[in-house]
């Protein structure tokens, strides 16, 4: 299992499994989902992949902060791993949200 969390980074829909046989595990924002997808939508289709790559998945929804926690049962992250996942996603989210605000100034200038 990894030992660390990385920056965030995203994984598509297909990939997910095989992050997760390499003892990964994902945190999801739903806003990642865009309009095409629901949340139990985009759960039962990574289930069946990773079903299909022979990966057992669990979710854990964590609905303060809008985020989805995909692991395979056999490798699962402890808690400080999952406090320091979320913790770098709500850095991304400030970061990326402050990026598009500027943008915004900008455009409105």
């Amino acid at each position: 299992m990894a030992e660390h969390v990385t920056e965030p980074y995203v994984v598509g829909l297909e990939a997910i499994a095989g992050e997760l046989l390499r003892g990964k595990w994902c945190v999801y924002l739903h806003e990642w989902l865009g309009d095409d997808l629901d949340l139990p939508t985009w759960q039962a289709e990574v289930a069946a992949h990773a079903e299909h790559a022979g990966v057992e998945v669990c979710f854990i929804e964590i609905p303060r902060k809008d985020m989805t926690l995909v692991a395979n049962v056999r490798a699962l992250p402890s808690f400080e791993q999952v406090t320091e996942s979320v913790a770098a996603l709500e850095h991304y989210r400030g970061l990326d949200a402050g990026s598009r605000s500027v943008v915004s100034r900008r455009s409105a200038q």
